[in-house]
């Protein structure tokens, strides 16, 4: 065989080896700074850190990339994507083998970390927002959904493979990520020395307070002012898992329609969207209903009585550490009629129901 031959299955060689090992060859490179799009090494990693940290709180989904769920390599990529106009690989091990490969040593707020969860492969992915703590979307656990974990956590420790980085780091990014500085999203992913203050950690276990306020309404059943019957407060603290919780709410009301101040203390529970609650009522007042035949009156003033109800909470805006939604809520207190007196439907639901509509704000301690 002539070396012209040699030559030409050489070259033929090369070019179908090219063709095999052209993927792979791309996805070892990381964004350059040629697809910033104009921005400094600093600012890309800051809007990536802040893409990420809008979506604290999200429930985990697989396959999902978007607010109605998302899994671990969803979330980079939705946070690369919302953050630098920029699409990452979709899976974590292509996320990996995408990227440049560090030491732990190296890591710096917007670099990527890698867990072996099953099998030989990496299965899981997060992006490190710095002193130890990355933000990740989980699947099992006390906590699900997109969260902070710690690198030393034992599960996290145990199943580290490495880490990666997909954006350039120059002398000036590395002296602001040392130094510290402001999420776009008002939240402060990297502060100090490179620690993480905790904002919008809702979807965390832990202990909760919070507060809220809402309106009582009448108008449609006999007796019950017209749209306003009267307020009422919420001031409560409890505990939270990953999906359900248990609170003890002191809710004083005002009730312009029965003429009586209430101060029901009741234990709650539930999920964060639905919950229950019962609990002693104290009275202030003789309650009474004026009603077309005058004025009807009920026992239970001055009397530890009795609440039962139903509250549901929607949409959900986690703002910092906690939760802000509206809420709805059923109860039923019962008054009684007073002797002699016999039951009228419309009189006496208004004065045992009440139907109320509010706000509240419920954050982690």
């Amino acid at each position: 065989m002539t070396n012209n031959s040699y030559s030409a299955w050489s070259r033929l060689f090369i070019f179908f080896g090219l063709l095999f090992f052209a993927t792979n060859l791309f996805a070892a490179i990381p964004i350059r700074e040629a697809s910033l799009q104009g921005l400094s090494a600093v600012e890309a990693r800051r809007k990536v850190l802040a893409a990420s940290e809008s979506f604290l709180g999200t429930r985990y989904r697989y396959g999902g990339i978007d607010r109605n769920g998302m899994d671990c390599s969803g979330l980079v990529y939705a946070s690369f994507r919302n953050g630098l106009n920029y699409e990452t690989p979709r899976t974590a091990e292509n996320i990996y083998n995408w990227t440049e490969k560090i030491s732990t040593d190296e890591l710096q707020p917007g670099d990527l970390v890698f867990f072996v969860t099953a099998g030989a492969r990496v299965s899981h992915v997060g992006i490190y927002v710095g002193g130890g703590r990355f933000i990740h979307s989980a699947s099992d656990g006390p906590s699900t959904g997109v969260i902070y974990s710690r690198l030393d956590e034992s599960y996290w420790s145990r199943t580290y493979r490495g880490a990666g980085r997909a954006l350039p780091l120059d002398s000036e990014a590395a002296q602001v990520l040392a130094d510290g500085w402001s999420g776009e999203t008002g939240g402060n992913p990297i502060a100090g020395r490179g620690e993480v203050n905790e904002t919008a950690t809702w979807a965390n276990s832990g202990l909760f307070t919070g507060f809220g306020a809402a309106w009582s309404w009448g108008g449609f059943i006999e007796g019950a002012p017209s749209a306003f019957r009267g307020v009422s407060l919420l001031a409560t603290a409890g505990y939270k898992w990953n999906k359900y919780r248990v609170g003890l709410e002191l809710r004083p009301e005002w009730d312009l329609a029965l003429g009586v101040f209430r101060l029901p203390l009741t234990l709650s529970a539930g999920t964060d969207i639905f919950q229950g609650f019962i609990g002693p009522v104290y009275t202030f007042g003789e309650p009474s209903l004026s009603i077309s035949g005058g004025e009807r009156q009920y026992t239970g003033g001055g009397a530890l009585l009795g609440e039962l109800g139903f509250s549901a909470a929607f949409p959900q805006i986690n703002i910092q550490k906690g939760m802000l939604s509206l809420y709805g809520e059923l109860a039923w207190q019962p008054y009684r009629w007073e002797e002699g007196e016999s039951f009228s439907f419309k009189p006496d639901f208004t004065a045992n129901f009440r139907v109320s509509t509010g706000v509240r704000y419920l954050w982690k301690l």
